[in-house]
């Protein structure tokens, strides 16, 4: 595969969605204000609820904000350079897929980078500024080794939570290439995730069952912040990663049989 190629489509096509997005101000404007009240009033809940309580589910109020910004930076990420799988339904059924088949780069790369939403981006400064602001007292204490250590151990298994997000995205591509049906199979998800804004441990132990295995959200947000607080143990991380790869490899099996069905529309 020649990375300097995809790099430079994925350039061109987010330079494309940019335009786009620039030429529809207004209903830019609409969407990022709509992104922006639905973060703030979710951070005004959680202080309602330390008000009443010193912890939740064991984890102090630091603690929390920090599961529920690496939420909002697993999905926010995997917004930005997966929404274009959110449209396969719309290009499978107005013939776009057929000419994303023929082109010479990988069609599930170009359906994924169909349209990359800088809204999202422009949503993630705040909440690596919040991240940065409240690290220092979460590491406070601890030697340069030891900090280095958690945050890099953070930071890839944050970059192993949307790689899972990727591959389910992959997964439910796969599924409307076989049904064009897509929109229940995605707000499910997008539902199930916003189980990720609170530590899984929280939840009754069959959810968190079905959290870890059957839809991994507590390896994309749960692990990771784990591992940032000094919770992680050298079993689970490999697990998590296990996990990845396992849902990875499934997905892209699920993807290549899918197209093995696909009918074009001209067909």
């Amino acid at each position: 595969m020649n990375l300097r190629k995809y790099i430079s489509i994925w350039t061109r096509l987010a330079q494309m969605a940019f335009m786009m997005q620039v030429a529809n101000r207004l209903a830019s404007l609409g969407w990022l204000g709509g992104k922006c009240v639905r973060l703030i009033f979710f951070v005004i809940f959680i202080a309602a609820i330390f008000q009443h309580v010193p912890q939740v589910g064991g984890y102090s109020l630091t603690e929390i904000a920090f599961f529920f910004l690496t939420f909002n930076i697993v999905d926010i990420l995997s917004q930005l350079f997966f929404r274009g799988i959110y449209m396969i339904g719309r290009d499978i059924r107005e013939g776009d897929m057929d000419f994303y088949l023929i082109q010479p780069v990988n069609p599930l790369f170009r359906i994924a980078s169909n349209l990359v939403d800088f809204l999202d981006f422009l949503t993630l400064i705040p909440v690596l500024i919040a991240l940065a602001y409240i690290l220092p007292h979460t590491l406070a204490g601890l030697t340069v080794t030891q900090s280095l250590t958690r945050v890099g151990l953070y930071l890839l298994l944050c970059a192993n939570g949307v790689i899972i997000a990727f591959s389910v995205h992959v997964a439910i591509a796969s599924l409307t290439v076989r049904t064009q049906q897509m929109e229940n199979t995605i707000w499910l998800y997008r539902d199930l995730m916003s189980l990720g804004r609170f530590p899984t441990d929280v939840y009754p132990k069959t959810i968190q069952y079905v959290l870890t295995l059957a839809l991994p959200i507590a390896v994309m947000v749960t692990i990771p912040t784990k591992a940032l607080i000094g919770l992680l143990t050298v079993k689970t991380t490999i697990a998590a990663c296990a996990i990845s790869a396992l849902w990875l490899y499934g997905s892209i099996r699920m993807w290549k049989s899918a197209l093995k069905y696909y009918c074009s529309v001209s067909s």
